[in-house]
């Protein structure tokens, strides 16, 4: 079976800094749908690609890409809902419907709480249950599997580690989807300086860090920042999990991205191209799903993602 793997967000080259384009046999999972499709005709298809309509006020259409930005640095067609529909996801089962979160290394009390949001997150964003396993030490990576950065200095370990060597072996049968998040910056091979992530869609695993979205602890305003990025983070992956390609029609939470400044212009939430995608997977209402988002932004104190959630739920009620 042949390997398909997804590099997520950000991978700089170590010769230039700038983004190098994965092999064809490791890019995103493109190939899945093909190029012409019919839109999908079930009833429940049907009345999510109207309510589409209602959510794309919320939403900024994808305009001319920045320099560095991601589609300055890969041209991807992107991914419409009828395309996903059509195209045979990767999606839970009656047997695999859980998320499990596989935390690695020693991890700050800030940083577990940041964990324990994420994992809170999930499951309002995904609609499924989702488990914390205990902590998974990194004292016995192989050397082969360890590295100091060529141009910072700092301890990395190789991707492939975790995707290969580790998680597969963990696997739980009722997994949907196995995500290992860590503190430890990562690579993919020795041509790379870094990447954020990096998932194999066959096996249903992925890894990524949060070792470069700042110091949680230095201010409140760090914290928060820290916070964000690596929801975004763990729901863009976890999105790629479920066959969900880059989303180049909006700024969308499944948008590549090629440096944090991009990132952190992207919103918390996605499009609605990628909503309807959840929706139908997943089977999960949307207006169910925006109200328990609502519910999880209003206990974090984030009013302005609280109010849009709702607007949202409301947008999607009046169609209904």
């Amino acid at each position: 079976m042949r390997n398909v793997r997804t590099f997520i967000l950000l991978a700089i080259l170590i010769s230039g800094g700038c983004a190098k384009p994965p092999d064809a046999a490791e890019n995103s999972n493109a190939a899945v749908a093909p190029p012409t499709i019919s839109p999908a005709v079930d009833g429940r298809a049907a009345k999510l690609a109207e309510l589409k309509k209602k959510i794309a006020p919320f939403f900024e259409l994808m305009g001319p890409p920045r320099k560095n930005d991601w589609l300055a640095s890969f041209k991807e067609p992107g991914q419409t809902f009828e395309e996903y529909t059509a195209g045979n996801p990767t999606l839970p089962t009656a047997a695999r419907r859980t998320i499990y979160i596989q935390p690695a290394g020693d991890f700050t009390p800030l940083e577990k709480r940041v964990l324990d949001l994420t994992a809170e997150y999930m499951r309002v964003f995904y609609g499924l249950p989702v488990k914390m396993n205990a902590p998974l030490s990194l004292a016995k990576v192989p050397p082969a599997m360890r590295r100091k950065n060529p141009l910072e200095g700092h301890e990395q370990i190789k991707a492939g580690y975790f995707l290969d060597d580790v998680l597969p072996k963990l696997l739980p049968a009722d997994a949907a989807a196995f995500i290992c998040l860590t503190n430890v910056d990562l690579y993919p091979d020795e041509n790379w300086n870094f990447v954020f992530g990096q998932a194999n869609l066959e096996t249903r695993v992925g890894v990524w860090s949060m070792k470069r979205f700042g110091r949680p602890e230095k201010s409140a305003e760090d914290y928060m920042m820290f916070l964000g990025r690596t929801l975004k983070v763990a729901m863009h992956e976890t999105g790629h999990m479920f066959s969900m390609q880059h989303c180049t029609k909006y700024v969308c939470l499944m948008s590549g991205s090629n440096n944090l400044p991009e990132t952190d212009r992207q919103p918390l939430d996605v499009c609605p191209e990628c909503m309807a995608k959840i929706a139908w997977g997943l089977d999960y209402p949307p207006a169910k799903r925006y109200r328990a988002l609502a519910a999880f932004w209003k206990k974090l104190g984030w009013r302005d993602e609280e109010k849009t959630s709702l607007a949202k739920a409301a947008a999607v009620e009046s169609a209904q």
